[in-house]
């Protein structure tokens, strides 16, 4: 044994590798620089990869290591406990073959898989006869011809994902999927793991698919006493309950054959942080079938999608190793990777149901007055100092610290008042940085009196910042055509000022954070959208995005099904890509009967706002490109804290100091 290459682990399960020089200087340094970036340690005349309860990496490492050897065309020796292991936690799908039936589907009907809705009578009947997908006749819904396309794709494929738009039936399809699963016993439990709101169209779904009540169970709390009650069919579980459950998730997927789904699977997304991402992969491995549900599954960038797609196929990196893709997406966006994510999901899109013409985009651009101007420049000098003076390599300082001087900015562009009345009101919860609401305001008024004075007596000097009046005028013009109008804002003290003094004639509607959600309450959250939607008056809501973040539509009259609300007011936004996306399908979703859907931008020039606009833009078009879909801006967040990538924060920073430096060559100046 002594003389060959070995793989094998101790009593303590670390992997104990032993490599023998070749003799051969450039292949020995190639094996010793894998070994290295595998994460072996030499010790002695042995390579030891420490134990680890994560049974996807424990299996890749050994997959990998055979794979290495064979390309060096060196032997290697797995020793037959260790190869068991392995060969135990395969997936029982050959995901080469799968990856070939599921290609297979979509370049049957190229044409049909892109855009139904092009299609005439004909055409569509063609397409639904060639997709006939393997349906169980215990299935009672009759499903759409674009459906069945993604329905014949997840069983071709077996682990696969659903990326499309809301209202497409993302769940009736993953139901007639596994319809025939549930038939012939490959699956015997379904588990969904998503949000709360979640939970009930599952539940409902299933009454719609199946013609009875679902054996569900909601698990909360005491998860190893419900999970392995064989009486369910269904369970639903939240995020936070996944991640306190792992082993008990793990057990119960041991002993059943379980469909595992992750609905908005976009919270998975980050491999380098969080313990979601960590769980999804930590669970994986035991599930006999797997699927991902999102409608906007990168709300940043490409690289929201490898823990998604490796969760789906967990030892066969549909991606490549993470560390790779991630270099290269950082810099390339999907690009080269496009080939590789095309067969693993199928997206119904808006124009595939016939959801037209696309919404628009108006950009308003302000010119800050005087007083604003002078107030904004002051502060962007003082904050590029501060950053200059910042030690870079304190990466959680200088995360708390960018939020909060990116807030103090959105503030001075927005309304200066807001610095010195309401510094904590602005509703931030799915900000990246997970500081909260409040910083500081002591450092200004310390650090420059001058400008703390001009602030303090910005409300005095009868002038409303430039932004809210042209949010002022453009809705008075839109009420002046008979239409209702979003407005919003991540700051409650803007949304109070429009309340109560600038559209107080209007009597507009109030949603931010503290309003109650709770049904037993006169007046709660549920019941002012409500009122909004079926009353003719008010014809004004005025909002924070994160207070409407779950799964609420405000375009359609839940009554006369009539149009509600086409044109939505952004007074102010930040970096959070998915943010901004789900605050726009509050108002363009399937079932909208109206000509337009127009989003209105209230830009502040040169300020924080433009290097916001082109950020988001960005997100927005690296979505489109991956997904080859024009308008890919559906999203049901979960309204937790969004999770964003170092890199991509690191981006966000850097368009924050490319704004600071323009200043700063124009001597913070605003003159056009």
């Amino acid at each position: 044994m002594n003389n060959m290459n070995s793989l094998c682990f101790d009593e303590y399960k670390n992997l104990i590798l032993r490599y023998v020089s070749t003799g051969d200087s450039s292949v020995d340094m190639d094996m010793e620089s894998w070994l290295d970036l595998a994460e072996f340690n030499q010790k002695g005349d042995v390579w030891i990869f420490p134990k680890t309860k994560d049974l996807v990496k424990f299996v890749s490492i050994v997959k990998h290591a055979k794979q290495h050897f064979e390309k060096e065309k060196l032997e290697l020796d797995v020793c037959e406990q260790l190869q068991n292991v392995v060969n135990n936690s395969e997936n029982k799908d050959n995901f080469a073959k799968a990856i070939q039936k599921a290609n297979q589907i979509k370049s049957d009907c190229s044409v049909c898989s892109k855009q139904w809705a092009a299609h005439d009578v004909n055409e569509l009947k063609i397409c639904q006869d060639k997709f006939e997908p393997d349906i169980s006749p215990n299935f009672k819904r009759e499903l759409m011809p674009y459906q069945k396309l993604s329905v014949a794709h997840l069983q071709a494929i077996g682990n696969g994902a659903n990326f499309s738009v809301p209202g497409s039936g993302k769940t009736t399809i993953t139901y007639a999927a596994i319809s025939k699963w549930l038939d012939d016993k490959t699956i015997n439990k379904i588990l969904v793991i998503g949000p709360t709101a979640s939970f009930f169209p599952w539940e409902d779904e299933y009454r719609l698919c199946f013609g009875q009540e679902p054996k569900s169970i909601r698990v909360r709390g005491e998860v190893g006493k419900q999970l392995p009650n064989l009486n369910h069919k269904l369970f639903l579980m939240h995020f936070s309950t996944a991640m306190n459950r792992v082993a008990e998730i793990i057990e119960f997927m041991s002993n059943n054959d379980v469909m595992l789904i992750i609905d908005e699977s976009h919270n998975i997304k980050s491999p380098e942080q969080r313990a979601w991402a960590r769980t999804a992969r930590a669970i994986a491995p035991f599930a006999k079938r797997r699927a991902i549900l999102s409608g906007t599954p990168m709300p940043n960038d490409a690289r929201d999608l490898w823990v998604q797609l490796t969760f789906l196929w967990p030892y066969d990196f549909p991606l490549g190793n993470d560390i790779s893709y991630m270099r290269y997406a950082k810099n390339h966006g999907i690009g080269k990777w496009k080939n590789a994510l095309y067969p693993l999901f199928t997206r119904i899109t808006k124009q595939d149901l016939d959801l037209k013409p696309e919404p628009r985009f108006e950009r308003t651009y302000v010119n800050l007055s005087d007083k604003q101007a002078e107030i904004y420049n002051v502060i962007a000098a003082k904050t590029l100092q501060e950053f200059t003076e910042l030690d870079l390599r304190d990466k959680a300082r200088l995360q708390k610290f960018r939020v909060a001087k990116m807030i103090r900015l959105l503030q001075a562009a927005s309304n200066p008042t807001l610095i010195y009345e309401k510094a904590e009101e602005f509703e931030i919860k799915n900000e990246e940085s997970g500081m909260g609401k409040k910083f500081s305001l002591a450092s200004i008024k310390r650090e420059d009196p001058d400008t703390w004075e001009k602030i303090a007596n910005y409300s005095k000097q009868n002038e409303f910042p430039a932004k809210l009046t042209a949010a002022v005028k453009l809705t008075k013009e839109l009420l002046a055509k008979n239409e209702k109008v979003i407005i919003w804002s991540s700051f409650v003290g803007n949304l109070e000022i429009l309340e109560k003094q600038l559209l107080a004639d209007e009597k507009p509607i109030l949603i931010y954070g503290d309003i109650s959600k709770d049904e037993l309450d006169e007046d709660n959250r549920d019941k002012r959208i409500q009122e909004f939607k079926d009353d003719p008056n008010p014809r004004v809501l005025i909002a924070t995005p994160a207070s409407l973040a779950e799964s609420v539509s405000l375009h359609i009259n839940s009554k006369t099904k009539e149009k509600v609300c086409s044109h939505a007011i952004y007074l102010d936004r930040n970096f959070n890509g998915a943010q901004f996306m789900q605050s726009m399908d509050r108002i363009h979703r399937l079932g909208m009967k109206t000509d337009e859907v127009v989003y209105h931008l209230i830009l502040a020039k040169k300020t924080i706002d433009e290097k916001i606009d082109q950020r988001l833009k960005e997100k927005w078009d690296n979505m489109s490109f991956a997904l080859n879909d024009s308008w890919p801006t559906i999203i049901d967040y979960d309204g937790t804290r969004e999770d964003v990538s170092k890199d991509e924060m690191d981006k966000d920073f850097n368009a924050l100091l490319d704004h600071l430096r323009e200043l700063k060559k124009n001597n913070f100046q605003n003159d056009d």
